[in-house]
């Protein structure tokens, strides 16, 4: 048996120091996403509402007009389903990220998004009851594509306990970001500042 050359084999150690795997690879750019994500909604819910700006001279974006009192009411109604939505939106970033950290197994987050896909249905069941004002009708069908892709996702999500493969993860993430986008621009427009309707 041939004795290995100490040479060659620190090399291979350095080489292997410095070449990333693919899965670390992936876990950075899933990682990346969720930051950014993380830090758009940040800044999102720390920006004041168009009402408490302060105006100084120079043009600013147009004050929202008030809702009406339909829309108030539908708002309203709509406020327990999109907290249950950001909720579950928010524990199936955390449960992928769980999965990819090794903290979870793929039975552990097989149980995870059985308990989430059973909440993303409730929400578009109570969701499909809402009876929106014609002023209001762009917004909740918009919001309802919102609710399909959170649901798009999910699934998605659920065929890496299947197979393992990771891009199931990153194809998740894109639909889950497109559907926080639309939460985001139609928040703005019924609950300003993300507060609870009175």
């Amino acid at each position: 048996m041939a004795a290995t050359n100490p040479i060659t084999r620190t090399q291979e150690q350095r080489l292997e120091r410095r070449m990333p795997s693919a899965r670390l690879l992936g876990l950075s750019v899933l990682v990346s996403a969720l930051v950014g994500v993380i830090v758009f909604a940040v800044l999102h819910e720390t920006r004041l509402p168009n009402s408490y700006r302060v105006t100084t001279g120079v043009e600013s974006e147009p004050m929202q007009p008030p809702l009406t009192g339909e829309e108030e009411a539908y708002a309203a109604t709509l406020w327990p389903i999109h907290s249950a939505v950001k909720l579950a939106a928010v524990n199936m970033t955390f449960a992928g990220l769980a999965y990819k950290l090794g903290e979870l197994d793929r039975s552990g987050l097989h149980s995870r998004l059985e308990a989430l896909t059973a909440r993303f249905a409730e929400a578009a069941l109570q969701f499909s009851q809402l009876l929106p004002s014609a002023s209001l009708q762009g917004l909740h069908e918009e919001y309802g594509e919102a609710l399909r892709l959170y649901q798009v996702a999910i699934m998605e999500m659920a065929r890496v306990v299947d197979d393992g493969r990771d891009e199931h993860l990153l194809a998740a993430q894109e639909q889950s970001e497109k559907a926080a986008g639309i939460l985001i621009q139609h928040s703005d427009a019924l609950w300003p500042g993300e507060y609870k309707p009175n």
